[in-house]
């Protein structure tokens, strides 16, 4: 065998193994990551639903929704209570362990009851 043979044998031989180690590595080069999680106290439309102004109890109200992040005397002998939460998503990715991004989007909410002699009068939800 001469020079120029035993040269493309060994270029041939490293353009295979570069392409098995490429081939074997498809997973490491793009990947993504996804959290959500959420704080405080939302409540469901459902629930919220059930909440009946000049009916609903304060007994009912704190045994379903729980106790509420805030109460507020607003004078008058009525309250003002208030759950709120904020869910957070976090996303990532990488290409080739080089180019990456990441995203993060808040929905935040609170959900308030007024009340008069241990009876709701007043419900309302906020979103942002």
């Amino acid at each position: 065998m001469g020079a120029k043979t035993m040269t493309r044998i060994k270029m041939s031989g490293v353009v295979v193994m570069v392409a098995v180690a490429v081939a074997a590595l498809p997973g490491c080069l793009i990947g993504s990551q996804s959290r959500e999680s959420q704080t405080g106290t939302q409540v469901s439309q459902q629930t919220f639903d059930q909440i009946e102004p000049g009916s609903t109890t304060k007994q009912w109200v704190l045994g379903t929704l729980g106790e509420p992040d805030k109460k507020t005397d607003i004078g008058g002998g009525e309250e003002l209570w208030k759950w709120s939460y904020t869910k957070t998503k976090t996303s990532s990715g990488y290409f080739l362990f080089v180019f990456g991004g990441s995203s993060e989007t808040s929905k935040s909410g609170a959900a308030y009851v007024q009340l008069k002699d241990d009876v709701v009068t007043k419900k309302w939800r906020t979103e942002e």
